[in-house]
């Protein structure tokens, strides 16, 4: 009886060896066959959608009409100033090929993107890292669509959150990753470090300040970006917000209800409490608001997940929300840009959740996007350089301070 067990267990693990030795010989097979041809040119195309939004009707050629991945690339935010002279595909490498069925395989795509700017003589790096699913679509020409896709972790993110975490007394700083986008999550301990700070003078002939500016003058340790301004493009001034500014206490500017780009109110009151929602002018005395911007919409009230139309548009974002323990939560998502086309509204409102938010609203997000630690710039939407100027951004004072 013993030696019939022991002799079971062998054929036992003779067989799964020669499975998975058959298993590893056929993934090789197919990067083999695959991974130029396949792999790495469908790659190239959703980096190329992520620097030129002309493009992507001219590439979609490898990816499957009306899958998963189609969608999310049609649905895409572009951006209008990243497309490049010239981009390389460098360092370009693929792992864990796994066929799935007869008609369908997946594997991981790692390269780095180095594009050049159209409009400036500076070259920048992207890693881009993607776990893809393709579908044999026409067996005659052996034509393998993209059919589904998603952003893999960059371990060079993880290890600068890891670092910022252990460097800065009572924030804590952890990535986040959904299907389409990676971010940050900066949260802060003590609700009350957080403020709002501004310019000197709101005017465009002036112009804003960009996020390493505005923690010197205010001698902050960390920030992100605000609320709606008046926005020209990519050479706007940035020096004049749209709708409800309270800094330290103070109002700075006006509630205005019927603009849809800043009808919602963030901001904390004089209890550190976080405040998210539409008010009308004659209602913000009585929240006592001590820092506040607007933007749209709020992603999160009393716990719940609001309820978001076109919230399937695919950008960077910006959001700031409040757990049950009053820690705050500083989202950046990146997006726009040819490693990652970005996120949702409703991925923002699953990170918030989990993150336990009982409140939570949508800042500017685009190129605006960027969040800024210790005298660095953790991420930026504005690739070339710390941030776009703005006229008012949340801001988090040194412990003590």
């Amino acid at each position: 009886m013993k030696r019939g067990l022991i002799c079971a267990l062998a054929l036992i693990a003779l067989l799964t060896a020669f499975c998975c030795a058959e298993s590893t010989d056929e993934g090789e097979a197919l990067k083999a066959k695959y991974e130029e041809s396949v792999a790495f040119k469908t790659v190239e195309t959703i980096c190329r959608v992520g620097t030129d939004q002309i493009s992507r009707w001219q590439t979609n050629k490898q990816v499957k009409p009306d899958s998963p991945a189609w969608n999310l690339i049609t649905r895409f935010d572009a951006g209008f100033f990243i497309t490049p002279k010239t981009s390389l595909f460098l360092d370009r490498r693929s792992e864990n090929w796994v066929r799935t069925s007869e008609t369908t395989f997946e594997c991981d795509v790692y390269m780095n993107n180095r594009i050049t700017f159209a409009h400036v003589p500076i070259t920048t790096d992207y890693p881009c890292a993607y776990h893809m699913y393709f579908e044999l679509t026409d067996k005659r020409k052996d034509t393998w669509l993209l059919t589904d896709f998603y952003s893999l972790p960059i371990q060079s993110e993880v290890d600068k959150a890891a670092r910022y975490t252990a460097e800065n007394e009572g924030i804590s700083v952890y990535t986040v990753e959904g299907k389409s986008f990676r971010g940050y999550m900066m949260v802060v301990d003590d609700p009350s470090r957080v403020f709002v700070g501004t310019i000197d003078r709101f005017s465009n002939a002036v112009g804003g300040m960009r996020l390493d500016a505005l923690t010197q003058k205010y001698h902050a340790l960390a920030a992100i970006n605000g609320g709606c301004f008046q926005d020209g493009g990519e050479i706007s001034s940035g020096g004049v917000p749209i709708g409800c500014v309270y800094s330290m206490g103070k109002s700075l500017g006006y509630n205005n209800v019927h603009d849809p780009a800043s009808n919602v109110i963030m901001g904390f009151d004089v209890n550190d409490k976080l405040i998210v929602g539409t008010f009308k002018n004659d209602q913000l005395e009585q929240l006592k608001l001590r820092d506040a911007l607007a933007f749209h919409p709020a992603l999160v009230l009393n716990g719940e997940k609001t309820k978001i139309t076109d919230s399937l548009r695919y950008s960077a974002r910006t959001a700031i929300g409040q757990d049950g323990e009053g820690r705050v939560l500083m989202l950046v998502t990146q997006g726009r840009q040819p490693n990652c086309l970005g996120a949702c509204f409703e991925d923002l409102q699953d990170i918030m959740l989990a993150f336990g938010a009982v409140n939570a609203g949508n800042l500017d997000g685009g190129h605006s996007t960027a969040m800024y630690l210790a005298g660095e710039s953790v991420y930026s939407g504005y690739p070339l350089d710390v941030s776009r100027r703005m006229p008012a951004t949340f801001l988090v004072k040194y412990p003590g301070e």
